[in-house]
């Protein structure tokens, strides 16, 4: 019996919905967010790709985050729902959501990472 239970579980899981090409990175919510040690590994896996050095905003290092893009300000510290990044990431912004579709939307715990460093004053800790 035990042999059929585990024979199950591998066909449901090599079955599930999971992607191929993407993997899921695990995001814990620390009491104090940092940075260097969270926001930025998040900004790296998913948006410097289009969000480097060669586009209208970078997220490549905090000074460049702080410093925004041709809409403005990216990052409102104190102020994380009303941050323009937040709110491209929820999808709640003018214009596409960010990461834009095919990628998949960032989920609701890497958002309040994002949200919560922001709240937590947006600095370079």
């Amino acid at each position: 019996m035990k042999l059929k239970l585990t024979f199950c579980l591998i066909i449901f899981g090599a079955c599930s919905d999971s992607k191929d090409d993407e993997k899921e990175q695990i995001v814990v919510v620390p009491e104090i967010v940092s940075y260097q040690m969270d926001v930025q590994p998040l900004f790296d896996s998913s948006c410097t790709n289009c969000h480097g050095n060669k586009g209208k905003l970078s997220l490549t290092s905090y000074q460049n985050t702080m410093k925004g893009g041709e809409n403005g300000s990216a990052v409102i510290p104190n102020n994380g729902a009303e941050s323009f990044l937040v709110k491209k990431l929820n999808g709640t912004a003018k214009g596409q959501r960010m990461p834009p579709e095919p990628q998949n939307p960032w989920d609701e715990t890497k958002i309040l990472l994002v949200t919560k460093w922001i709240d937590q004053g947006a600095k370079n800790n």
